[in-house]
């Protein structure tokens, strides 16, 4: 029986870290981490540790996860303003600059993926309590 048996039929499943994302890591090391600290990675749920939280606590890891969200995607804006800026430097400049900046927006990019999935899970679940509760006893019983 998989956990998604769980949730009722009407409501939305738990975001996943990278639903509808073009760049989704193999093992991005915020998702391993994650997994680490909440549940045994191999569960099909989205952060099913979440579900042992308070309503509380949901909400305020939700409001942290919304705020490093965001300050992801100012970094993100900003290392593209960078990348206009590049434009304008010498070739071989800009193609170092271009290189390290295409991979620091990539991290970003995972990472506000990320925390945006972990910021709406823990919204599913603190307005989902029977389905936080259903997840919660059965990672008690493994």
């Amino acid at each position: 029986m998989m956990l998604f048996e769980t949730h009722a039929p009407d409501a939305p499943r738990p975001a996943g870290p990278h639903d509808g994302a073009a760049l989704a890591p193999l093992h991005a090391p915020f998702d391993d981490a994650l997994h680490l600290l909440q549940a045994d990675p191999g569960h099909s749920l989205a952060d099913p540790g979440l579900a042992r939280l308070t309503p509380a606590g949901l909400d305020r890891l939700f409001v942290a996860a919304r705020r490093q969200a965001d300050r992801s995607h100012q970094g993100i804006l900003l290392l593209l303003d960078l990348l206009q800026l590049a434009q304008r430097a010498d070739t071989a400049a800009a193609s170092r600059l271009v290189a390290g900046t295409a991979r620091q927006l990539r991290h970003h990019l995972e990472d506000q993926q990320r925390w945006q999935a972990l910021a709406d899970n823990a919204a599913y679940y603190r307005d989902n309590r029977q389905v936080a509760e259903r997840i919660a006893a059965r990672l008690l019983q493994e």
